[in-house]
């Protein structure tokens, strides 16, 4: 008798982003899309510095989110939680274009794709269908995240404060692979990947 193996789709991301992303030693975190069945998905990807053994992901993780800021400003918090590994903490402003296009992207489909790599370069990917109630705070911000205007300074700013008393304590992750919407394009340099179970 022969098993039944699921059989997973291929995934295909942008080259250069794929690039810039491994050339950064520290914990980092991106911003991006990737492809899945077709689909143009919102894409976090997160580089935590530590081992993620199996039996830390396949359960999964908690994914929680803030915006934080002034009358004057705004910064988008994402927070990745690993049981029995720690808490993963990144600031992103939503005046650059990349994100305001992946933020935009997660509120109209309600669902991200999340890589993780760890240390040894294994990839952990898990799409998550968050929906609309986990979703509310980027919900309710999402005008004013689309219009944002934050500065340098002022995401500095946040990023200095936050640092000083993160919430939930954790490790702070560098925000990478800015800026550039070349990123965003799927079609060439394109990289595909294929996951096994």
């Amino acid at each position: 008798m022969s098993k039944v193996r699921k059989l997973l789709p291929k995934l295909a991301l942008n080259q250069g982003f794929v690039d810039e992303f491994m050339a950064h030693p520290e914990a980092c975190c991106a911003v991006g899309v990737i492809e899945e069945r077709r689909r143009v998905l919102p894409l976090l990807a997160i580089r935590p510095q530590c081992s993620l053994p199996l039996a830390v992901t396949e359960h999964g993780f908690t994914f929680g989110h803030s915006v934080l800021g002034t009358s004057t400003y705004e910064v988008v918090h994402f927070a990745f939680t690993f049981r029995n590994v720690g808490n993963f903490n990144v600031l992103l402003n939503p005046s650059d274009p990349i994100v305001r296009d992946v933020l935009a992207r997660m509120v109209g489909l309600g669902s991200v794709f999340v890589l993780a790599i760890d240390p040894s370069n294994a990839v952990t990917a898990f799409l998550a269908d968050v929906g609309e109630a986990n979703l509310a705070g980027l919900i309710d911000h999402q005008p004013r995240l689309a219009n944002s205007a934050t500065t340098e300074a002022q995401y500095d700013n946040a990023l200095a404060q936050f640092r000083m008393r993160p919430e939930p304590p954790g490790v702070m992750l560098e925000w990478v692979c800015r800026g550039d919407l070349g990123y965003l394009d799927l079609s060439e340099p394109r990289l595909e990947m294929s996951p096994v179970p």
